[in-house]
């Protein structure tokens, strides 16, 4: 499913305007991003929640020239589902 059809979906189920789901989803994007870099968390009950995660600086093997580099530290985000979302997928 994309973001067209999600916005879709929801605007059916709710009986908003498809422009307003648009942009409610695109305003809660818009904050989570800000949240996660600040460092926060974002929970999203029941689904789970985007966790912040920097990763150490560490050395790599260029696959191409089996040249050892060093890869720096890096900021990302990893999604944990909560268990009640597992529940309900499996």
């Amino acid at each position: 499913m994309n973001k067209t059809e999600l916005v879709a979906e929801i605007a059916a189920r709710t009986g908003l305007r498809k422009s307003q789901v648009w942009q409610t989803l695109n305003s809660f994007c818009e904050v989570a991003t800000e949240r996660l870099r600040a460092g926060e968390d974002v929970a999203v009950p029941p689904l789970g929640k985007f966790r912040y995660v920097v990763r150490a600086a560490r050395r790599g093997r260029n696959p191409q020239t089996g040249e050892t580099i060093e890869i720096p530290e890096q900021a990302t985000v990893r999604f944990l589902p909560s268990s009640a979302l597992k529940g309900r997928v499996n």
